[in-house]
C-alpha cells in the first residue's frame, strides 16, 4: 500500500506543479517568478519520489530511507503553513508512516539481514588482510 500511495503523492506534486505554471500565466507578471520557482520545486521533489518510488518497488532499502527522509524534510515545515499546504503535508505524512508499519517492515527485513552480513563479512575480510599485512611481531 505504501508504494501506491507514494505513487499518488508524486502524482499529487506533480499536479501542484502544473497548476503552479498555469497559475503564472493567470497572474500579472510581479507574481509569475515566485509561482514558476514553486512549480519547479515541485516537478523536482514529484521526480525525486518518482525515482525513490521505483527503488522502492525494487525492494531496495535505499528507497524506503529516501521517501522517508523526503516526508519528514518536506512535510514537516508543510504543516505550518495552511490548510492546502497541510494537506498535502499530511499526504506525505502518512506515506512515512506506511513505509514503517509492521508489514513494511517484515517485506524488508530479509534484505537487511542479507546487507548486514554482507556488510560483517567484508569487515572480517579487511581485518584479515590487515593482519596479513603487518609484518610479524
Amino acid at each position: 500500500m505504501a508504494r501506491w500511495w507514494w505513487v499518488a503523492t508524486a502524482l499529487a506534486a506533480l499536479g501542484f506543479a502544473a497548476s503552479f505554471f498555469y497559475n503564472s500565466t493567470q497572474r500579472p507578471a510581479a507574481e509569475a517568478p515566485g509561482l514558476w520557482s514553486a512549480g519547479i520545486a515541485l516537478v523536482g521533489f514529484g521526480l525525486l519520489v518518482g525515482f525513490a518510488v521505483v527503488q522502492l518497488w525494487r525492494g531496495k532499502l535505499a528507497g524506503r530511507l529516501s521517501l522517508t527522509w523526503c516526508g519528514l524534510i518536506i512535510g514537516l515545515p508543510l504543516l505550518t503553513r495552511g490548510f492546502r499546504l497541510g494537506l498535502f503535508a499530511a499526504l506525505v505524512l502518512i506515506g512515512v508512516a506506511l513505509l514503517w508499519t509492521p508489514g513494511s517492515t517484515r517485506f524488508f527485513a530479509p534484505q537487511s539481514r542479507a546487507a548486514r552480513d554482507l556488510r560483517k563479512a567484508e569487515r572480517a575480510e579487511l581485518r584479515q588482510q590487515g593482519a596479513a599485512k603487518q609484518p610479524p611481531k
